[in-house]
């Protein structure tokens, strides 16, 4: 998701519905008639929010049920040497979610400023945002100390390949 254009979109969807408030407020209807685009426009980024509250949520509920799960298999993987993410392949696809989930952050904050523009007020949209706000943090806390576990267990199962290669040089050397 490019900032520029999510302002530049964010702007002229502002630019369009405060055009059409005024359109509408010219040809006669009342104050709270010419409103009803921003406030449509409010409900359905409210429903928006909800999903994406709901879709964030399995995903951070995915990270705080992996995160134990390694640190419990961690010192079984270590005796079997499993579990290895020698090519990062795995925290590299973790650290893209997180990306994603601060790019949203940014464009739900960009959204909020946009309403504010408008002039629109809503408790329900001030809550749900910062819901949504808070679940991205909280998912992207999830998966930092998912990727730490990670980092641990492929650092102890390398050192302890490391220790295993060194007894055998030690033994072959003495032989």
């Amino acid at each position: 998701m490019s900032h520029l254009s999510t302002r530049v979109s964010a702007r002229r969807l502002v630019d369009a519905v405060q055009k059409l408030e005024r359109t509408l407020s010219s040809a006669g209807l009342p104050r709270w008639m010419a409103r009803l685009p921003v406030c449509c426009l409010g409900w359905y980024y409210c429903r928006m929010l909800d999903e994406k509250i709901a879709r964030i949520t399995r995903i951070a509920g995915k990270f705080d049920r992996w995160g134990p799960a390694v640190r419990a298999v961690s010192p079984v993987a270590q005796e079997k040497l499993e579990m290895l993410d020698l090519d990062h392949s795995m925290r590299t696809d973790i650290e893209f979610t997180k990306t994603t989930m601060m790019d949203l952050r940014s464009y739900g904050e960009d959204i909020g400023r946009m309403f504010e523009q408008l002039g629109y007020h809503s408790a329900g949209l001030k809550r749900r945002q910062a819901a949504f706000l808070a679940i991205l943090d909280a998912s992207c806390a999830s998966a930092s100390r998912m990727q730490e576990a990670l980092t641990r267990h492929d650092n102890a199962v390398l050192a302890r390949l490391q220790a295993e290669a060194d007894a055998a040089s030690a033994q072959a050397a003495r032989a």
